[in-house]
Formats: C-alpha cells, sequence, structure tokens
C-alpha cells in the first residue's frame, strides 16, 4: 500500500532539478535509486523493515510517498530520514553571500547551481560503512562494494512496479559476523575496520554526533578503529551534513580548486572566506568542477 504523507517543506531556494542531476552522477548513490521525471525513488531500513519511497517536486515544496511503513512512527522516521537526504532544510543564504566576493570562476559555478542542496547518504548506518569501504578505493570499486553489502544484509521493499533494497540499520549490521563481511567484501582487514567502525559509530549516537562541537565529534570518531581522519570528515560532512568544517588541503578539493581558480589558490583564504560554510563551498566546488 502506497501512502502519501505531508509534503517536506524546502529552504528557498532550492532546485530540487539539481538533486536529481547529483544523484544520478554520484557513483555511491547512484545505483540505489531510481530517476523517474521530476522524482527519485529509493528504499530506507526501518528496523528491521525496508520502506519504499518516492520524492518529487511539487510546486514550492516536495511531496513524499511511502510504500511499506508499519506504523505512524515508521512514516515520521522516513519523513524525517528523507529531508535530511535531501537537507531540505539547510539554509545557503550566508554560504551565497560569501560567494558574492568571491573570484569570477567561482561566482559563476554558484550561479549555475543555485538552488543546489546538500545530497547526503541516506542514514549514518550507510555512510559509516561507506568511508571504511572506500579506503584506498576506486570511487567505482568502493559503490559496487556498498551495493553489494546492502544486497546481502539489508530489508527488501517496494515502490510500485520497482523492487528495492534498503541498506541495512545499524542492528542488522551489528548481526553480522567478521567473516560475514570478509566474504562480501573479500578484504578481512577491512571487515575488522567494520565490525569496530560500526560499533563505534552506532555506540555514539546519531543525535550526539549531530550536537556534539566538531571537534569532539571528530576526536571521538577517530578513536575508532579503522575510522582515521578522512573518513571521519566524510561521516560528518557526507552523512550528517555538518558544514562547519573541513581541510581544503585534501587532494581531490586542491585539485578542483586549481583547476577553478588557477594555480595560486590558497586554500587559508577560502578558509577566511568561508569560515562555517566552508563544507559547502567544498561541496559546490566539487559538484560544479
Amino acid at each position: 500500500m502506497t501512502l502519501a504523507i505531508s509534503d517536506i517543506s524546502v529552504r528557498p531556494p532550492f532546485d530540487f532539478r539539481h538533486t536529481l542531476d547529483f544523484v544520478q552522477s554520484f557513483p555511491p548513490c547512484a545505483r540505489d535509486f531510481v530517476i523517474s521525471g521530476d522524482s527519485v525513488i529509493g528504499a530506507l531500513g526501518i528496523g528491521d523493515r525496508g520502506v519504499g519511497f518516492r520524492i518529487r517536486a511539487a510546486g514550492a515544496s516536495l511531496a513524499l510517498e511511502l510504500e511499506g511503513a508499519a506504523s505512524g512512527e515508521d512514516t515520521r522516521e522516513a519523513a524525517r530520514l528523507c529531508a535530511l537526504f535531501v537537507s531540505a532544510d539547510d539554509d545557503l543564504a550566508d554560504f551565497y553571500a560569501r560567494a558574492a566576493g568571491d573570484a569570477a570562476p567561482y561566482r559563476a559555478l554558484v550561479e549555475r547551481l543555485r538552488g543546489l542542496h546538500h545530497v547526503r547518504f541516506l542514514t549514518l548506518a550507510e555512510i559509516t560503512c561507506y568511508a571504511v569501504i572506500m579506503q584506498r578505493t576506486p570511487i567505482h570499486l568502493a559503490a559496487a562494494q556498498k551495493a553489494k553489502l546492502a544486497h546481502a544484509l539489508g530489508p527488501r521493499a517496494r515502490f510500485g512496479a520497482h523492487e528495492l533494497v534498503a541498506f541495512p540499520s545499524f542492528d542488522e549490521l551489528a548481526r553480522a559476523r567478521e567473516e560475514d563481511f570478509a566474504a562480501i567484501l573479500r578484504h578481512p582487514e577491512k571487515a575488522r575496520r567494520m565490525v569496530a567502525a560500526i560499533d563505534g559509530v552506532a555506540s555514539l549516537g546519531e543525535a550526539w554526533l549531530r550536537a556534539a562541537p566538531y571537534d569532539d565529534a571528530f576526536a571521538a570518531l577517530t578513536a575508532i578503529r579503522g575510522i582515521g581522519p578522512f573518513s571521519a570528515r566524510a561521516i560528518l560532512l557526507r552523512g550528517l551534513g555538518r558544514m562547519d568544517q573541513l581541510d581544503p588541503n585534501g587532494p581531490a578539493f586542491a585539485r578542483a580548486a586549481r583547476a577553478v581558480y588557477g594555480p595560486r589558490w590558497s586554500a587559508a583564504d577560502t578558509l577566511d572566506r568561508y569560515a562555517h560554510t566552508i563544507g559547502y563551498w567544498s561541496y559546490y566546488l566539487r559538484v560544479g568542477a
């Protein structure tokens, strides 16, 4: 049964076309969703159940439909996760104001992408596992391994004619053994890191990781076996949408920045300009460049 629920309110400017473009082009997401017209179809793991969803443009907001939600609590949790997935409530005004004084090539990039909100991984469990899988692994291979893990352990869901697989929850992942992960990933050391990361991040909890001072959350994550600085930043940024800190000196950001700004680009100047919006600077940079 499909259950239509209240619209997802969005903070303007919000251009859902950019969201759909990103979902289709980002390898770790692309195979998880179906893009149909002005909508994205996917699946969530709510407890041990799979819930299918469709998010589509609906005037000044987004319409969310669910299939497989067993209770009002399921519906509320799915709506919360879907709103976070598309960063519906992110306020981009300060980022845009700071970008208005930046170099012309970056201003042009921002104008082209205006209304793009950060597309996150659907759940903290998903980004935790991907943060381990992606270590020293090409992005397309890491995406394939994440999909393989979901198909092995995740609950099935449907939306209309679409058969879907949701990424498993922390509870479901905790029931898997180290040898299960080793068989899926074909990498015994990553299997050991995966078990430690799942236990460690689940113990910290989503609420604390969202609310704690960034440095405290970062330190707690990097204290977990298998989660280094790069993985911790990925969890905080790509999973929890924490845009307040970032190291722009990383090779991927530096290469993209020099392609836009030229060889004299300064990471220190960028940090000074964007401050707590540095995560959105990096997101627009990578998407646009």
